[in-house]
């Protein structure tokens, strides 16, 4: 497969390993879409950790939205590895261009270096930066309407978040709740130190209790990802909610059969 994966392909199998597995419960004839969807998703999200200040960010993410308006508009594309994948996806699927801008929009808040206030606020980025995504990836892969995209979408981006605490700490950047942070006595500094106090478990296990048990989906590529979801959770609730736990570090077993299972 490796010598025959597109640009899109290698990119997404690389860097989002997990929406790569993903992808291989949709129809094989759209999996191309799929990566070409996931990389744009990789190109914005990436943002923040490949630019210097606030200002250049926001001039990457107009550039993306420069480049979308103009597939949407004049049909133009500029010339990126990215782009003509994506506009091939598009075209083929007439995917809603809303999507592509709420994303972008959401994107922005990662330049920002603020904690969200509540979990409320954490849900919602989960939902904003997530479930544009899965409805176009949903919608290529042939998902019917009234699939639950919305709580599968937070499903995923909360375990992501969760397992990607010790990451982002040595980025000094965090996404967890600040009123949770401050009623468990957590500091800022010790977190990215990796010396948290003993209370950090506490503020994960709240966040993971935001997810949404009990989805049911009809679509192979949702009930694969909510599954994912779900596989990770109960990996953090083994290791006792801590995310410097090593174990974390390893995949959880069997989790391919898992998604099938």
């Amino acid at each position: 497969m490796a010598k025959t994966l597109s640009y899109c392909g290698k990119l997404v199998r690389e860097q989002d390993p997990d929406r790569f597995l993903l992808s291989m419960f949709a129809p094989s004839h759209v999996r191309e879409d799929l990566w070409a969807l996931f990389a744009f998703n990789h190109e914005i999200a990436k943002t923040r950790e490949v630019v210097s200040e606030t200002q250049l960010g926001l001039i990457r993410l107009q550039w993306w939205r420069d480049a979308i308006e103009g597939i949407y508009e004049r049909e133009e594309v500029l010339e990126h590895e990215v782009l003509q994948s994506l506009a091939d996806a598009i075209k083929a699927h007439d995917l809603p261009r809303e999507d592509f801008e709420i994303l972008l929009h959401a994107r922005e808040f990662d330049l920002e270096d603020v904690l969200p206030g509540n979990v409320e606020g954490l849900v919602n980025y989960a939902d904003f930066t997530t479930s544009p995504l899965m409805k176009l990836a949903a919608a290529a892969a042939g998902s019917g309407a009234g699939e639950p995209v919305q709580p599968v979408s937070v499903n995923y981006a909360l375990a992501g978040v969760l397992r990607s605490v010790a990451f982002y700490a040595g980025q000094r950047r965090c996404l967890l709740p600040e009123d949770l942070m401050k009623e468990h006595g957590q500091s800022i500094n010790a977190l990215y130190e990796g010396k948290p106090a003993d209370g950090l478990p506490e503020v994960v296990k709240a966040v993971a209790e935001q997810a949404v048990g009990g989805v049911m989906c009809e679509n192979r590529l949702l009930r694969a990802t909510n599954r994912l979801a779900w596989v990770y959770l109960k990996q953090l609730k083994r290791c006792g909610y801590d995310v410097f736990h090593p174990r974390l570090a390893v995949p959880p077993a069997f989790k391919t059969l898992r998604l099938i299972f």
